[in-house]
């Protein structure tokens, strides 16, 4: 919030909107059209709801789409007893039935696929991803940065290390596969920074991917700026309005990318979560830490004011 209580987002949104974007039910009913789903499915959906004919979606740029709708922000979202979603924007979540035991197992596990795949699309398909072996650091441990974590380390990470202010989220970012999680404010008591603490911990080098998470870039960026690794990469997965200082003599002179990342949509990133978590190898559930009914749902979302805990989720 600004000076004034007004929201700083700085994306597309439209008032009045049902909130809540990041969802999974099973299906009610379906229009005369729909082929690849019944009623009865299990089904998760995005949330960038793009258009398939603009210029930049025909160049495959779904997540830039010109006449993106944003379900939650511009259309009315997931906060309510039924949803209605185009079926090119669906996916089927059956077989997590099997994999977590119940439906409402399941579809926790589907309300969670939204935020891993931004994660997924910043690490993978934006920046191409890393060598099995690297060391990546993660800023901030919300949703996202737990889902960062995670994925790094199913990708093969030497080092998952990850920088936090709440502490019930530093023990969520080791439970997801952080190997060491340090507090920035622990740090400045003791006279180090979270820069320093890369460059101890990689014999100097610095860290091969930098994943900002946190939507303080004005803070994070100059601490990821003094640790780069030669050909590093920084994905840039938080929101924050305004401008950001940056050296650019310091990407020179380590012929590193800073990569500018928005989005879950287009490259199969659902499906291949989907995948991930139908055999077992990605468990992204266990960042879930508070359920509320639906009924109380103003009261899920003032919860996260503090931001403690992980993912809150809002059930019918």
């Amino acid at each position: 919030m600004d000076e004034d209580g007004y929201q700083i987002y700085p994306s597309w949104t439209k008032r009045p909107v049902v909130i809540g974007h990041e969802f999974a039910g099973k299906v009610a009913a379906i229009g005369a059209q729909v082929t690849d789903f019944k009623v009865g499915d299990l089904v998760t959906a995005e949330q960038l709801h793009w258009c398939g004919k603009c210029a930049i979606c025909r160049k495959g740029l779904y997540n830039h789409c010109r006449n993106m709708g944003r379900l939650g922000f511009v259309t009315n979202g997931a906060f309510a007893q039924y949803v209605a979603v185009k079926e090119k924007h669906v996916w089927n979540i059956n077989g997590f039935k099997e994999i977590f035991g119940s439906e409402d197992d399941a579809c926790e596990a589907g309300a969670v696929i939204e935020p891993t795949g931004i994660a997924y699309n910043g690490l993978f398909s934006r920046s191409g991803g890393f060598m099995p072996g690297a060391t990546v650091v993660i800023y901030g441990a919300g949703p996202i940065g737990l889902a960062s974590i995670a994925l790094a380390r199913l990708a093969g990470a030497s080092q998952v290390i990850a920088f936090e202010l709440s502490p019930s989220r530093q023990t969520l970012a080791r439970e997801m596969g952080a190997d060491v999680v340090y507090s920035p404010e622990e740090l400045a008591k003791q006279g180090t920074s979270p820069h320093q603490v890369v460059l101890d911990l990689t014999a100097g080098y610095g860290a091969d991917m930098h994943v900002e998470c946190t939507g303080l870039p004005k803070v994070i960026l100059p601490e990821i700026e003094q640790a780069l690794a030669v050909n590093s990469k920084v994905v840039n997965l938080g929101r924050r309005a305004g401008t950001t200082p940056s050296t650019l003599s310091i990407y020179q002179d380590t012929g590193s990318q800073s990569f500018g990342s928005l989005g879950h949509t287009g490259y199969g990133t659902f499906g291949y979560i989907i995948k991930l978590m139908s055999t077992g190898r990605l468990n992204m559930r266990k960042m879930i830490t508070a359920r509320f009914p639906l009924e109380r749902a103003a009261e899920a979302v003032t919860s996260l004011a503090n931001r403690e805990g992980g993912k809150v989720m809002v059930k019918i």
